[in-house]
């Protein structure tokens, strides 16, 4: 009886911690009337009764959220059947013997089933193993952590490097009914001191932040580090891990000290994902973050429907007549990435010497003209712009359906930098070019400009030498591909980023599973592989 009167006091305390957190409001509607507390995960596939598992629903649509959440695989004969033989088949203990939550976290987060690739990385995830995931842009990264997450008590920590990733996240989350929140420089005290008090009552699933976050430089209240390394994660995730090799000896040392973060936090499962990193890169990042032996997911990084075309114009004023040539035949929105500030000013006012008037954007602008210019393209401002020149501060996370043209003005710094730009086309899954100019000097350029972050790092007290070394290498792998014209571009590229040709076959018990739980990937494939492999259709294209 006393027993049952501990867990009565336990519970009634979660659902109130749960109705204030969500403001005694229905999560879906935002009526006042009528409220229920709903388990996310239910009681009888062993959700918890902390706050993190619980969410506030009127009546209505507690009653309408039932349904959707009786997803049990024995709802059909067929999936039984195949379950009990995979199972049988399960050799390696990879499969779960509860399946049924599985299924019925993806059902929260919207989804029926996993993609291509993704089943395997979450299952690795819920045996709690430390995993680094390659997959392309917009390939449903965030599934991989969010169903592991919701299926572990706790709260999942999510380093992103930009916080307009961060809200976008939260907010998705928050539509789904599950509790999130982040913690910025751009709360005021009053905000992050509530933020942390539902961390410390378990009332969240998922906390967004940045590393700097544990940077006592940056962070000067000693509480708020404090907070965070008194509650131990269910998972560290780090979104966007290229940030670990690219900024970890650059402009932001935080990503370079993930490691301490991560024993400060004790040690918990790390799920790192990126959609560029290459297999060098792979091995500095898992050594950075102190898993150096975690395993590695990497999923086929190739756009098929993307035509990849190396040029070396005669002229500058060929590059002008080029881009006018392709933009002007474009169907959907263009991209222009440049090196510099100042290149992408010259390369503005000649496009205007041609007849062409193209907004810039760079990292110099102000605030609220960066916002403007990135509303015209997206088109949630008006007048909308099809064409934007742009530095590499235009990439990260931007996601807009129709750009089908990406133009390289030089080549960028390394085969990862050129993944994630030139991935900004073709997201509709329609024919896209991305064309790359090539020519001595912009590689000399890139030098120059590495010789510069280089001079940078020494001020924060970074090794130099071993910053600069990778620096170099960066450049002169690219510059090796784009150079060597005889062997497939495409195929240069995918290498780079898995040296494994073979792979590790799947089991018979995990292609059953597979089966009837994951969808294949359909993606249509451009005419035009490269300019390797087809030199006269490019030439045609290019009008040379």
């Amino acid at each position: 009886m006393v027993e049952h009167t501990v867990e009565h006091s336990k519970w009634e305390e979660s659902r109130e911690i749960a109705l204030t957190r969500d403001n005694h409001r229905c999560r879906k509607c935002s009526t006042k009337d009528n409220l229920h507390v709903h388990h996310l995960i239910p009681r009888h596939l062993e959700g918890s009764d902390d706050a993190e598992n619980l969410i506030t629903l009127c009546a209505a649509c507690h009653a309408a959220k039932h349904p959707s959440l009786q997803v049990s695989l024995s709802k059909s004969l067929i999936e039984k059947w195949a379950l009990k033989l995979a199972r049988i088949l399960d050799f390696s203990n990879e499969i779960p013997t509860d399946m049924e939550k599985v299924k019925t976290a993806l059902s929260l987060l919207g989804k029926d089933r996993f993609r291509e690739g993704q089943l395997e990385v979450v299952l690795a995830a819920l045996r709690k193993e430390s995993i680094l995931v390659v997959r392309p842009t917009g390939s449903g990264k965030s599934l991989c952590y969010q169903v592991p997450a919701l299926l572990n008590s706790g709260t999942a920590y999510v380093f992103s490097p930009l916080k307009a990733l961060m809200v976008d996240q939260s907010v998705g989350l928050h539509e789904n009914t599950i509790p999130a929140t982040y913690i910025n420089s751009d709360l005021t005290l009053k905000e992050k001191r509530s933020r942390y008090q539902l961390l410390e009552k378990k009332a969240l699933k998922f906390l967004f932040l940045t590393p700097e976050r544990f940077d006592p430089v940056k962070i000067k209240n000693d509480a708020e580090i404090e907070n965070l390394a008194q509650t131990p994660p269910s998972y560290l995730v780090v979104d966007e891990a290229h940030c670990v090799d690219r900024w970890g000896n650059d402009f932001r040392p935080s990503y370079g000290r993930l490691a301490e973060v991560r024993t400060q936090l004790g040690s918990p499962p790390t799920l790192a994902f990126t959609a560029t990193a290459g297999v060098k890169a792979q091995k500095r990042i898992l050594a950075s973050m102190g898993i150096p032996d975690a395993k590695v997911f990497i999923s086929d990084v190739d756009r098929p429907n993307i035509a990849l075309i190396r040029h070396t114009p005669k002229s500058i004023n060929e590059r002008y007549q080029m881009i006018k040539k392709l933009i002007g035949r474009n169907a959907g929105k263009s991209m222009i990435f440049v090196p510099t500030l100042k290149v992408g000013k010259e390369v503005q006012q000649g496009l205007v010497e041609m007849g062409i008037t193209i907004p810039f954007y760079h990292s110099r602008l102000n605030a609220v003209d960066r916002d403007f210019l990135m509303g015209q393209f997206t088109g949630r401002i008006k007048p909308e712009a099809d064409n934007i020149i742009c530095t590499n501060a235009f990439g990260m996370g931007i996601d807009i359906p129709n750009v089908h043209l990406v133009i390289h003005w030089t080549q960028p710094e390394s085969v990862e930098d050129y993944l994630q730009e030139f991935g900004r086309a073709g997201r509709d899954g329609k024919p896209s070019i991305a064309l790359i100019f090539k020519s001595s000097k912009d590689t000399d350029l890139r030098f120059f400009m590495a010789k510069m972050t280089a001079q940078e790092a020494a001020k924060k007290g970074l090794d130099v030498q071993e910053h600069l070394k990778t620096k170099i290498e960066r450049i002169q792998e690219l510059d090796r591909m784009v150079r060597n014209k005889r062997r497939c571009f495409r195929n240069q590229i995918t290498d780079y980023f898995n040296d494994d040709k073979n792979g590790k076959r799947k089991s018979i018990a995990m292609r059953i599973i597979e089966w009837f739980l994951c969808t294949k990937n359909k993606t249509a494939r451009s005419t035009i592989c490269c300019d390797a492999c087809n030199s006269r259709e490019v030439k045609r294209l290019l009008g040379n």
